[in-house]
């Protein structure tokens, strides 16, 4: 698919109600009535597909204790209806460009869609603060730099992209977790290579903790042994122009840690096998200078949402990880309303993936597609997160994300816990436990 076919498409579409960027300060009375504190339309959709939002999920399951798996909440629930590679004109205007492709390129790929559940929930004190934000949140330097906001979503009405795409590197994940999750690329022949990761990360910002370094976070390799103890560190920024998003980079568990001012943009994330970029983690990351963000529009999509039945426990990845894409079978897409912010590269600036289509979830802000176009303006890359509803902190998070190279038949799935550990939200960590001699002091250790 070509990169104007579909914004063309995405253009000659209706609008939704509150569809248009509109000014912040008009509509925040509305926050906390017919749109919820995070700026998502309460209500259901027309058609009832989508049902109104009434809190989601914030108490765990009974019987439920600290450390165990999740069960699926929706279990029961029965797959509304299918699509497949027949049926994208007549889905067209629900489906991202990603997936008309993949359903184009793999006869096998289908699309099981379910009835929407809108289960992702957050703290009171969250939901406070994000409609304070509507007031008080500022950008500058050009939208590079963020000011005013702190805890919540810092802009729950946006009028614009910057300001959209703010709202998915800030939105609500708990205060910090650790987890431990494998990343495995599916092969021709069986064949599936896998590392395993464990990932701390931070949120001084959802803490309440003032500072130019909202986040921090860590991903070490365990497996496999040669390569054991290779360390990722990364400190997000509020303002560039005062302190650089900053990274560094430990190779083993002998190696010296290193700042890594590479690892931004278009450069390959090798625990990926080269398929995502560094900005790519967490759908997107790292500064957002290269960029101009376009806010589109609100429209109701098909999205990977409530992915239990990936992250069913045991489950290994050979059962349900095929050459090319997963096994439908563990697949659940809902209808939700998501905003579409779309992505060109600055004049004068270079990158490998140069235009990108983004699709959030209005009820998290977590980006859940992300389509990625070459310098041909031909989709090569397209991503996915896989969230489920953690109702004990609560948060809506990403079990998984996978990401595929429409080039070929690769792709890569990070974050499976299937046969490990699950997130760890309860877990307390402080900014200093991810300063950069605590690589050094941790090399010592190991």
């Amino acid at each position: 698919m070509n990169r104007r076919q579909f914004s063309s498409l995405l253009l000659s579409l209706p609008v939704l109600p509150y569809a248009a960027p509109i000014a912040a300060q008009e509509k925040v009375p509305a926050l906390g009535e017919e749109l919820t504190p995070f700026g998502a339309v309460r209500g259901a959709s027309r058609t009832r597909a989508i049902p109104a939002w009434k809190g989601g999920l914030t108490q765990a399951p009974d019987g439920w204790k600290p450390g165990a798996p999740l069960p699926d909440p929706y279990d029961e629930d029965g797959r509304w209806f299918t699509v497949g590679s027949a049926d994208i004109d007549r889905y067209k205007v629900r489906l991202s460009g990603g997936l008309q492709e993949m359903l184009t390129k793999y006869p096998s790929f289908e699309i099981p869609v379910f009835p929407s559940r809108r289960s992702a929930a957050a703290p009171q004190r969250v939901y406070e603060e994000s409609i304070a934000n509507a007031k008080r949140a500022k950008l500058g330097e050009n939208g590079l730099a963020l000011s005013g906001a702190r805890v919540g979503v810092p802009f729950p009405i946006p009028a614009n992209g910057v300001q959209a795409m703010w709202n998915h590197i800030l939105r609500w994940r708990g205060n910090s977790f650790s987890r431990t999750g494998a990343t495995v690329l599916p092969e021709s022949g069986g064949i599936y290579t896998a590392a395993v990761h464990r990932e701390d990360w931070q949120s001084s910002y959802a803490a309440g903790i003032d500072g130019g370094r909202p986040f921090h976070y860590r991903r070490t390799t365990l497996m496999p042994k040669a390569e054991a103890g290779t360390t990722l560190l990364l400190h997000g920024t509020l303002n560039p122009i005062q302190s650089g998003f900053a990274a560094w980079f430990r190779q083993g568990e002998g190696g010296k840690p290193v700042r890594a001012p590479d690892f931004v943009y278009d450069t390959p994330d090798p625990a990926s096998g080269g398929i995502r970029t560094a900005d790519m983690l967490d759908m997107f990351s790292g500064p957002i200078d290269r960029f101009d963000f376009t806010l589109v529009t609100r429209r109701e999509m098909y999205v990977p949402y409530n992915a239990s039945r990936m992250n069913t426990p045991g489950l290994a990845p050979v059962d349900f990880l095929w050459l090319g894409h997963p096994n439908p079978q563990f697949l659940r897409y809902e209808m939700h309303r998501v905003w579409i912010v779309e992505a060109r590269v600055k004049p004068n600036f270079r990158h490998a993936l140069p235009e990108r289509t983004y699709y959030l979830d209005e009820d998290t802000w977590q980006i859940v597609m992300a389509d990625h176009y070459d310098t041909k303006g031909d989709l090569v890359r397209y991503a996915e997160a896989h969230g489920i509803a953690y109702p004990q902190v609560p948060v809506f998070a990403p079990a998984l994300e996978i990401t595929y190279d429409l080039t070929g038949d690769r792709y890569v799935v990070s974050g499976l816990d299937n046969q490990l550990a699950p997130p760890d939200f309860a877990k307390t960590l402080r900014p200093e436990d991810f300063a950069p001699d605590t690589l050094e002091r941790k090399r010592r250790r190991w």
